[in-house]
């Protein structure tokens, strides 16, 4: 299959599932927006947005972690569908976010939610307390990206409504272009999900670059002036109705386009791109750059991977450094 052919069958995927929980035409509110220089989740975010537009599902209200504020979501969302942004932080590892996530489920026992496509990284004490703030909840769906996340939800999560789910990044549509500066990109995590493991060994004569997510003086301004009305309104809650959809819902988009253009940029700077970021491998794949995958800390690319990411024909996934050299010489002979 084609690269085309491929996401056209996740999307079609994808679709299915989430047109089968959510009615064209009513409002959702989609909350814990990811406010952070993270490209990863932007991409999601855009994912997730190409994906309601398609299914005509307007978005009414939306919000991070730092900003939510239940009254808030209660007035200018008063009834409907509550959406929590997917990812892959869901147990313990970025525990401020699943907290967030347990906290809407206690807030709102009388709306639906749908936990968007995530994985599970999880210890058992934690899976305890989640599986009783969900399962408190009478009409909570969860979705996995992954069918390894779905085994996990069926050892740990007994009883939690869980559904698998393709991960919504592949909604993206990426329109940019542009030549390689180097042989190969390094985009390697900094975070505590990387294994600390070289992506590459030091031999090779490509030239190379190592980076990790990146942006200039200038896109870290437009970031920061995207997210300005937000912030604003957070420390002046009474100007929020007046000015929401004029500035403070149009800010959180452009924040999302700005750090995943500037991620497309470092992507495309490569001829062939070597990571450890589930994300990058992605959108290097939507952008037609060859992939060399590497695992991070908690195995979700090898999870992805083996679903549907490895069904892409330029995206290779290597064990050891050795390995990711032979797929990289590979690669780089098979592109120009």
């Amino acid at each position: 299959m084609t690269a085309r052919e491929v996401q056209d069958d996740l999307q079609r995927e994808s679709l299915h599932v989430l047109g089968s929980l959510l009615e064209p035409g009513t409002p959702v509110a989609l909350v814990d927006f990811p406010l952070h220089a993270n490209a990863g989740d932007s991409l999601i975010y855009l994912g997730e947005r190409a994906y309601l537009e398609r299914l005509r599902v307007p978005v009414r209200y939306q919000t991070s972690a730092g900003r939510y504020r239940p009254a808030e979501l209660a007035r200018l969302h008063p009834e409907g569908p509550i959406l929590l942004h997917g990812g892959g932080n869901f147990g313990d590892r970025w525990a401020l976010f699943q907290h967030f996530r347990e906290r809407v489920i206690a807030d709102f026992p009388d709306r639906r939610i749908i936990q968007l496509p995530q994985s599970i990284e999880m210890s058992r004490e934690a899976a305890a307390r989640v599986r009783s703030a969900y399962l408190a909840h009478p009409d909570l769906t969860v979705l996995l990206r992954d069918t390894r996340s779905v085994r996990h939800a069926d050892d740990l999560l007994d009883g939690v409504r869980v559904r698998y789910c393709p991960d919504l990044a592949f909604g993206y549509g990426p329109t940019r272009r542009r030549r390689p500066r180097v042989d190969v990109l390094e985009l390697r995590r900094t975070d505590t999900e990387s294994t600390g493991e070289p992506l590459l060994t030091d031999g090779g004569s490509w030239r190379r670059e190592r980076v990790d997510w990146n942006y200039s003086a200038l896109e870290k301004l437009a970031w920061n002036l995207a997210k300005a009305p937000g912030s604003f309104a957070k420390r002046v809650p009474r100007t929020l109705p007046r000015f929401y959809r004029a500035f403070v819902d149009p800010g959180y988009s452009a924040a999302a386009r700005t750090l995943v253009r500037a991620a497309e940029d470092t992507v495309l700077s490569g001829r062939v791109v070597v990571t450890d970021r589930l994300h990058a491998a992605v959108l290097a794949t939507l952008l037609a750059r060859p992939v060399v995958a590497r695992d991070n800390a908690n195995g979700k690319l090898a999870a992805v991977f083996d679903d549907y990411l490895g069904r892409f024909p330029l995206v290779r996934f290597a064990r050891t450094p050795q390995e990711a050299d032979d797929h990289v010489r590979t690669l780089l002979s098979s592109v120009q």
